[in-house]
């Protein structure tokens, strides 16, 4: 099973997403934090808008969730510190399971 959390939040007004970014990474890192991609980008229509999609690696399923979540909540606390004044609270904040990977580059079987 593969997860993928997701969260679209808005940067404040006047604050450009390199401060945010600057702010937003980690001070410390974990070898086997399931969290091995992370994907972030801008909305075309308003750079404010952001959306991080980490892609959970492994032998991940909703069990597991609250306990990696533990082991990283102060690092993730620390984050939010940074974070906090530069952003505004997410419009979405969810884990999702992966149900299908598609190249749509290429044929797909129906």
């Amino acid at each position: 099973m593969q997860l993928v959390a997701v969260m679209v939040r808005k940067l404040n007004e006047g604050v450009e997403y390199e401060e945010f970014r600057k702010a937003w990474i980690p001070d410390e890192v974990f070898p086997d934090d399931p969290r091995t991609r992370v994907i972030s980008a801008t909305a075309l229509e308003n750079a404010r808008e952001i959306v991080t999609i980490a892609l959970i690696e492994g032998d991940h399923g909703p069990e597991s969730i609250e306990a990696w979540s533990e082991r990283v909540a102060p690092v993730e606390a620390r984050r939010f510190e940074r974070i906090k004044d530069l952003v505004g609270p997410p419009s979405l904040n969810a884990v999702y399971q992966v149900v299908a990977e598609d190249d749509l580059s290429r044929p797909i079987a129906r």
